[in-house]
């Protein structure tokens, strides 16, 4: 998701540029409703891996001529796709042996790391794309808002009145422990009037409901059942956001709402995280300190590896993510 969002900083400087260009973005189908209200673009195209997939999309975008392909961020699979582009003009930020098929002199090189929005703003440099700030996009629509609204009056709530959970992560060592979920919503709920709303996605529903028994307190608001925009929607109306680094932190930076994000440093197989992968180069890009704090650790017991004198090493308990809460109530 991160990856897909990345992207739209360099769609909107186009498009602020060059107004009367016709911009489409192709990308995998489960984050198309993140760019629905995306004015800056004429099309979305729903990519699949899979090759006998890929013939339907290809049979949209060889309706056009395009002066510029725009690789943000592709796997191996694109390769069978680019050699029919109808265009003189492709520029990718990857390495030549992760998509073959892009000649040396369209690969754009970087000589140090850099954050992903900044890499993709490097590459509409190459035509001319002057930047038009980091800040990433995603645009609600008046029902999406409205549904939102509902749902939490439905649920004895309003907006800014509760702290947004997301109790997920798209894989294991990116998920907080339930046990430091449980004692920050205890926090939250006997020391203010919020309620708590546990979101995640269908996959994380059995957490969800036994963090929400083992709270058992009123102002607890399940919410695993809700499509990715439903969430986005009530990710926009939260007072806060607690999210491990996953594809709901970088909601929050594009909704504007007060985001603690949570950056793992060693998994629970005392594999250390890529420093290209942390927080400087994934996480807040020139975001306000009055809407982002960040805290680095573990999220498991392990020494595996680890400098015990390393802020990495330490666990990020909820009496942490408390203390930076607290700046934002």
């Amino acid at each position: 998701m991160g990856d897909t969002l990345w992207g739209t900083p360099a769609i909107r400087a186009i498009k602020k540029k060059l107004p009367e260009a016709s911009i489409d973005l192709l990308l995998q189908k489960q984050w198309m409703p993140l760019f629905h209200g995306n004015k800056n673009l004429r099309n979305l195209i729903p990519y699949h891996p899979q090759w006998y997939r890929q013939l339907v999309p290809l049979l949209t975008l060889l309706k056009y001529r395009y002066s510029h392909v725009l690789i943000f961020h592709a796997n191996k699979d694109i390769r069978r796709i680019i050699p029919c582009l109808r265009t003189s003009s492709i520029w990718s930020h990857q390495y030549p042996d992760t998509i073959k098929g892009i000649q040396s002199k369209n690969i754009i090189r970087i000589d140090k790391p850099a954050h992903g929005i900044l890499r993709r703003l490097m590459m509409v440099e190459k035509i001319q794309i002057p930047s038009d700030g980091t800040h990433m996009d995603i645009v609600l629509s008046k029902d999406e808002k409205n549904e939102a609204k509902f749902f939490l009056e439905t649920h004895g709530t309003r907006s800014k009145e509760f702290i947004y959970l997301n109790i997920g992560g798209s894989v294991p060592y990116k998920q907080w422990p339930v046990d430091q979920f449980i004692t920050l919503a205890n926090l939250i709920l006997n020391n203010t009037s919020l309620k708590i709303i546990l979101g995640g996605g269908p996959e994380d529903t059995h957490r969800i409901n036994f963090i929400n028994s083992q709270i058992n307190q009123e102002g607890v608001i399940a919410a695993s059942n809700r499509s990715l925009i439903e969430n986005c929607a009530l990710i926009k109306n939260a007072k806060v956001l607690v999210t491990p680094d996953s594809g709901p932190m970088h909601i929050g930076f594009s909704l504007k709402t007060p985001t603690i994000s949570l950056f793992w440093g060693t998994d629970s197989k005392g594999l250390i995280r890529n420093k290209l992968n942390g927080e400087n180069y994934c996480g807040p890009l020139n975001i306000d300190e009055t809407l982002s704090s960040v805290l680095c650790g573990n999220f498991f017991n392990t020494s595996k590896g680890v400098d015990s004198d390393s802020s990495t090493s330490k666990l990020i308990l909820a009496s942490d993510v408390w203390k930076k809460m607290l700046k934002f109530l």
